[in-house]
């Protein structure tokens, strides 16, 4: 009996052997045959108009978050530009003390002082009250040409250990007043 079992054993062995030495042979052989080649067909493209630059633009403008350059419309965004809040690809955006700005306003951020007009508690700001920052912030800017910064900012506090967010707005110091009585809803 214990003979049979042997020969069984050794049986299946070898058969498992030869069937992993044939899987091996043919995986060889296949890599060194070269790839038979079928004809083509020619491909037939429907016909698609291209979009109009003031369609695509319109199209871009109602997404939400533009995955778009604003200046170069075939390259992705690399991310938002502080003082406009447009998207730029990472040729038109620089970085400047850890604020991201386009270079065509990096003049604009270079030659003013920038000052803090409030650090507000994440926790003590409503979502309405983000909400309205975000369209003053937008307002300001595209009827005005008054640049705000809006910064997310952490501190940790060692006494009740937690890390606590606030939201930091920054303005050039000439506009810093008109800033202030315009964001007097935060306070």
């Amino acid at each position: 009996m214990v003979l049979v079992i042997f020969l069984l054993l050794t049986l299946i062995c070898v058969i498992g052997a030869l069937v992993w030495t044939g899987h091996r042979f043919l995986k060889l052989k296949e890599q060194q045959s070269p790839p038979k080649k079928q004809p083509k067909e020619p491909m037939v493209m429907p016909a698609v108009s291209k979009p109009e630059g003031d369609v695509l633009k319109a199209i871009r403008t109602q997404l939400k978050s533009s995955v778009y350059c604003v200046d170069h419309e075939d390259m992705l965004a690399y991310g938002q530009c502080a003082i406009s809040g447009d998207s730029y690809c990472e040729h038109c955006l620089t970085k400047q003390k850890d604020i991201k700005v386009a270079k065509k306003y990096l003049d604009l951020y270079l030659d003013s002082e920038w000052v803090e007009v409030s650090m507000i508690a994440n926790a003590k700001i409503s979502q309405d009250a983000v909400d309205r920052l975000v369209k003053v912030k937008r307002c300001l800017w595209e009827d005005e040409s008054l640049p705000m910064i809006v910064q997310g900012h952490y501190k940790i506090n060692v006494q009740s250990d937690e890390i606590e967010a606030y939201t930091v707005i920054i303005a050039r110091k000439e506009d810093c007043d008109y800033i202030q009585s315009e964001l007097s809803f935060m306070a």
